[in-house]
């Protein structure tokens, strides 16, 4: 042997890279340990064997055509990146170099040797960070930027077919309210629960993804019309709607769904915009809806993008305006207290009512300053009419609740105004009562103790136990306008009637919503309620055109007061 045959010998024994040798069918006719160790085998196990048999099946066809053209003389060398077997069984990568042992031109037989590098950590960092560009972290689904591309090669496959492409567009209805009430965790758990639901109401072959916080998209392909598109938005909110068990509250979700159809020229972004338009179009329908785009609804779509675009500077300018409606005794007919019902006085749209940008300011963040204008003008409304004695009922959202600190906001707008606490009932809604957190339940707590009246309102609508959403230092409650639609109905009735009765139990006051005729209040004042509020008695006024001639505000509406 000589001396080069030595020193190959050597460095081929000691090398941190695997090495074989191989003939020219690519049988392993020597191996170094770390060839061995790389394949989790015994070096005694690898050589004998074929170089094939420790490759994964779907590289061994173009292997063996690269390393035949090393052998013909095609190819100097090769250098490929491939899958090899392990001994456990698992899949690790390698960048595979193989070349011809170089020796005389007569000498035979031609031996070759392979070289193999570890890619395996270098691969799985390369498709994490694939991964996460193209997959949500938290529901493992494709992405927006993944969806675009898989609904852009959707919408090129079927040009030439008969049938169609769909996309779904998802918002999880009132998400805000359970992530801003339970945290962000049980938000995350909900969100990925919905995610799995979706998928198992969808066809093989169907993609969804997670586009936003609570909003998912769906690809629906092969589709015969229009028909089969809400037939599975259908079936995807079906799967959705039941009960989900989380930080001990029963959840019930829904959806708010819209369907835009592959019809013409359309792009995957044009898809997917007029799908989320025709969503935004469900949740004005009242949520849990299923919603078909057309065309005038990107005039709506356009006129909601101009509104949340107007507010912030009307929050900031104070062109928001506060109307206040009558609440009565139901048996005398007096009024003992007003609610207070923001407007807004839009320059070229004249005068908007809440439902028209409320929504709007909480998706863009600025229902807290808003609510903070309307407790301010409200307490400075109290100052400004000393000959006004009775009390006001300002609406409050979840988001002003807890980490928001509502008691900041509200002990500073009586501080401004010199007024005494007790003359504001603020109004929470039946589910951001249920929801509260710790935090929120505190700030609940805090404001009780400033002397401010706390009032659920729509109560009734059934998201919970009453004995959690009683929990809080609540004084009276407003009976939803569902079942003030329906007094005289013995279904309505039986609701009113056994809710009044509760109130009076409790010891807390209780207020009928919406009541527009004659017959309603004569039902609302036999079941036992004591105050009354709607269209009937008057609407909402502007300050300058309130009477204030209010009686009875002195007597008690509630449990009573350790100051009283």
């Amino acid at each position: 042997m000589t001396n080069g045959e030595d020193l190959f010998r050597s460095t081929f024994r000691d090398s941190p890279i695997g090495m074989a040798v191989l003939d020219e069918a690519g049988l392993v006719l020597d191996a170094n340990p770390a060839f061995a160790r790389f394949l989790g085998r015994e070096t005694t196990d690898v050589i004998g064997r074929s170089h094939s048999a420790y490759t994964h099946p779907e590289d061994l066809a173009r292997d063996e055509e690269t390393f035949s053209q090393v052998v013909s003389g095609s190819l100097p060398y090769c250098q490929m990146r491939k899958r090899l077997i392990h001994g456990e069984g698992d899949i690790v990568w390698a960048r595979v170099t193989v070349s011809e042992v170089v020796r005389s031109a007569t000498e035979e037989p031609r031996r070759f040797v392979s070289q193999v590098e570890d890619m395996t950590e270098f691969h799985r960092t390369k498709n994490l960070l694939e991964k996460r560009a193209l997959y949500d972290q938290l529901t493992g689904l494709p992405n927006r930027t993944l969806l675009i591309d898989r609904l852009g090669h959707a919408l090129l496959s079927h040009s030439a077919r008969s049938t169609t492409v769909a996309v779904l567009f998802i918002d999880v209805d009132h998400f805000s309210i359970i992530n801003d009430s339970l945290g962000h965790q049980t938000g995350d758990t909900l969100l990925s629960i919905i995610g799995k639901r979706i998928q198992s109401a969808l066809r093989p072959g169907d993609t969804v993804a997670r586009v936003g916080g609570d909003e998912f998209v769906i690809i629906l392909e092969d589709l015969a019309d229009l028909a089969a598109a809400q037939k599975m938005a259908s079936s995807v909110a079906t799967a959705v709607h039941l009960p989900v068990r989380l930080a001990d509250h029963d959840i019930v979700p829904t959806l708010s769904i819209g369907v835009s159809l592959a019809e013409g020229e359309v792009t995957a972004e044009t898809l997917v915009r007029d799908a989320d338009t025709a969503m935004f179009a469900a949740k004005e329908a009242g949520r849990a809806h299923i919603e078909v785009f057309r065309p005038d609804l990107r005039a709506v779509a356009l006129n909601r993008l101009a509104i949340e675009g107007d507010l912030h500077s009307a929050v900031n300018e104070g062109s928001l305006v506060v109307y206040y409606q009558p609440i009565v005794d139901l048996a005398t007919r007096d009024v003992f207290a007003y609610e207070a019902l923001v407007r807004w006085e839009h320059p070229t749209r004249g005068l908007l009512l809440p439902d028209e940008f409320i929504e709007i300011s909480e998706k863009a963040n600025l229902v807290v300053s808003l609510g903070a204008y309307v407790l301010e003008e409200v307490c400075a409304f109290v100052a400004r009419h000393p000959d006004f004695v009775g009390r006001v009922f300002v609406n409050v959202s979840t988001k002003q609740i807890g980490s928001a600190d509502l008691t900041r906001a509200v002990s500073s707008a009586i501080g401004a105004s010199g007024i005494d606490a007790h003359r504001l009932c603020l109004e929470i809604t039946e589910t951001g009562m249920l929801l509260a957190t710790e935090e929120a339940r505190a700030d609940l707590e805090n404001l009780a103790s400033l002397g401010v009246d706390l009032v659920i309102d729509d109560f009734g609508q059934g998201y919970s136990a009453l004995s959690s959403v009683l929990e809080n230092p609540v004084t009276g409650l407003k009976l939803s306008k569902q079942f003030t639609d329906r007094l005289g109905e013995p279904s309505g009735d039986r609701v009113s009637s056994a809710i009044a009765k509760l109130t009076t139990g409790l010891g807390i006051f209780g207020v009928v919503e919406g009541i527009e005729t004659e017959a309603q209040h004569q039902k609302a004042l036999a079941h036992g309620w004591g105050f009354g509020q709607g269209y009937l008695y008057d609407r909402p006024l502007p300050e300058g055109e309130l009477p204030f001639k209010v009686t009875g505000v002195e007597q008690s509406i509630g449990p009573p007061r350790e100051d009283a």
